[in-house]
């Protein structure tokens, strides 16, 4: 699959075949954006195309390099990624030791450092001068979907390639190949992966729309008519503590549909939402919510999912964005 195949992000992608073809590929590298928009892909195409060994500045994905380097089997292309939690200093230690072996087998020897942004300070200060003077057998790549994380002076010590979303209209052409996904959900997909085809292959569209209804209900229940007990029991699933996976899609679902009532309020054409398919429950919502109340309670939502991450107390931060949401406090 040579870089031609690469979807998205089209002038990036035509920067780094540039740069391989004068040779002035940068050593140390940054590739940033989202989760599942094609970072990692394009390291390993890099890497490809640096020693393959029928193409010159691309790469043919059939020959012996390139398929032991998708089988991540080539001694000359290392992928590093998080032990546990962290990116430890063990780790980047033995990397700063073999940055300066020669090639085994091929031209260049990579070194491709995914989610970055779990380093520990120790282990990304290890590698500082590693990434400012690596030979020239060597290039260091890193991918990371929250650059902001990483230590300026790594940031520094790399160019940069950011990476943009995919258009809707990108993701739904690329679900076509997929037998099972039917063309509405394709759409639904397309519009609730937000640029990322990581999402969009990994997310079921029937679930979805179960959790989707689920929110919908709590956020009826808290509209006109509000009863307390009625959208604490709208809310039950969504705060089962043994269903954290749950909670945290639920919650990014609730995020989007405050979305789409902030936009329709505003006068937003049905195109620019991202749950085109339910207007008919949207709309009605909408006109019962005044932009205080939706506003007050998207802060509280983004108070309660940062703290989910902090042990702190689900129920009572839910509390606050039910009352939010219902105008009562």
């Amino acid at each position: 699959m040579p870089f031609d195949d690469f979807v998205g992000n089209g002038l990036m992608v035509q920067a780094v075949r540039s740069q391989l073809a004068s040779g002035r590929l940068p050593h140390s590298i940054l590739f940033a954006g989202i989760a599942g928009v094609g970072k990692w892909t394009l390291a390993q195409y890099v890497a490809k195309a640096l020693n393959c060994n029928q193409r010159q500045n691309d790469f043919c994905n059939d020959c012996t390099i390139c398929r032991r380097i998708s089988e991540d089997v080539h001694p000359d292309v290392k992928n590093v990624a998080p032990d546990g939690q962290f990116i430890k200093i063990d780790q980047m230690r033995s990397l700063s030791r073999e940055v300066f072996f020669k090639p085994f087998e091929g031209r260049r020897r990579i070194f491709i450092i995914d989610e970055a942004e779990r380093f520990r300070d120790e282990s990304a200060n290890s590698i500082l001068k590693t990434l400012e003077e690596p030979p020239d057998t060597s290039i260091l790549i890193l991918v990371t979907s929250r650059p902001n994380d990483l230590l300026p002076t790594i940031r520094s010590r790399c160019q940069t390639y950011r990476f943009a979303p995919l258009s809707a209209e990108e993701i739904a052409r690329l679900l076509q190949g997929r037998a099972s996904c039917q063309p509405e959900d394709r759409r639904l997909l397309a519009r609730i992966a937000c640029g990322s085809l990581g999402k969009a292959l990994a997310l079921d569209a029937q679930e979805y729309r179960a959790q989707r209804d689920e929110m919908f209900s709590l956020l009826e229940a808290c509209s006109r008519n509000f009863l307390y007990a009625n959208a604490l029991r709208a809310a039950s699933s969504w705060l089962d503590k043994r269903k954290l996976v749950e909670f945290e899609a639920k919650t990014g679902i609730l995020f989007t549909l405050l979305r789409d009532l902030f936009l329709l309020k505003s006068g937003a054409k049905a195109n620019a939402l991202t749950h085109t398919d339910t207007l008919g429950r949207l709309t009605p919502l909408a006109a019962a919510y005044s932009f205080g109340q939706l506003s007050k309670a998207t802060r509280s939502l983004d108070h309660l999912e940062a703290g989910a991450r902090r042990n702190l107390n689900r129920s009572l931060a839910a509390d606050q964005f039910i009352l939010s949401l219902a105008g009562t406090c």
